[in-house]
């Protein structure tokens, strides 16, 4: 993975994963599995995992995804 290879034999661990557009905790869950499955762990390596918020349903359950994520980025023009 290209991502694992920069963070790891680059050593920019300042590299962290933006995901855009999950819609559901179900979601959130698969693609934070997947991403550990190909070697890109959250908190190892102090790698972080930020999810883009861009609909509603992320700014409601805002704290439910906190528990796949490290924060958010805020789309302010899906949002509003």
């Amino acid at each position: 993975c290209a991502l694992k290879r920069v963070r790891e034999e680059m050593g920019l661990t300042n590299v962290e994963i933006m995901v855009p557009f999950v819609r559901t905790l179900g979601e959130a869950s698969q693609v934070i599995d997947l991403l550990a499955a190909n070697g890109l762990k959250r908190g190892e390596n102090g790698l972080r995992i930020i999810m883009m918020c861009e609909l509603p349903s992320n700014a409601i359950l805002a704290e439910e995804f906190l528990e796949y994520f490290d924060g958010f980025s805020i789309g302010s023009n899906d949002l509003t």
